[in-house]
C-alpha cells in the first residue's frame, strides 16, 4: 500500500496517533488508527452554572452529538526507513499556509511548503545545479491526526502495513 492510498481508505475523520518511535538508525515508525463515529447518548455535562438558556441550548446540541472514537481494529504502520527531518506539533497550535501546495486529506504530500524551504537552513541536504538532489529527491509528508500534526521529510517513500490483530 502507498501513502496516498492509505489517505483514501482511512475514512472521513482524522486518524488517531497510537505510537511514534524513532529508531537508532534514523528510522521512524508511526502507528495510526482509523477514527469512527461512536454511539450517541454519551453523558452530557451539566452547564447549569452558565445560566438556564445557555444550559438548555448546550444540552440540546450535545444530545445530538456523537463522539469520534478510535477504531482499534483498523491500525496501520507508517515506516520511514530513513528520514531527513521530522517534527511533531500539537494540532491545537498549528498554523497553515495557504500558499503551500499539497495533496491529500489526512496523509498529505507537499510540493511546496515552508518546511521544505527551511530544510537547507538546518541540514546539509541540497539540490544541485543539474537538478539532482542529495541524498536523493526528498518529499515532505504530513500526517494529520486527531491531536497531532507530524511532518516528515524523507528521500525514501514510507512503507505502509496493516497491523494485524494479535
Amino acid at each position: 500500500m502507498i501513502f496516498e492510498e492509505l489517505d483514501r481508505i482511512i475514512g472521513g475523520h482524522a486518524p488517531f496517533l497510537m505510537s511514534l518511535s524513532d529508531g537508532s538508525r534514523e528510522e521512524l515508525r508511526l502507528v495510526i488508527a482509523a477514527a469512527e463515529v461512536g454511539e450517541s447518548g454519551a453523558d452530557v455535562p451539566d452547564f447549569s452554572d452558565m445560566g438556564e438558556a445557555t444550559n438548555k441550548t448546550l444540552q440540546e446540541i450535545l444530545a445530538k452529538a456523537r463522539p469520534i472514537e478510535i477504531n482499534e481494529r483498523r491500525q496501520y504502520e507508517i515506516y520511514f526507513q530513513d528520514y531527513i527531518l521530522y517534527q511533531v506539533r500539537n494540532e491545537s497550535y498549528c498554523s497553515f499556509d495557504h500558499e503551500e501546495i499539497c495533496h491529500g486529506r489526512y496523509l498529505i504530500t507537499f510540493e511546496k511548503s515552508k518546511l521544505l524551504s527551511y530544510l537547507s537552513s538546518v541540514t546539509f541536504v541540497g539540490q544541485f545545479s543539474d537538478g539532482s538532489f542529495y541524498p536523493g529527491k526528498w518529499t515532505h509528508y504530513g500526517i494529520y491526526t486527531q491531536r497531532h500534526v507530524i511532518d516528515v521529510i524523507s528521500h525514501i517513500p514510507p512503507v505502509i502495513t496493516v497491523c494485524e490483530d494479535e
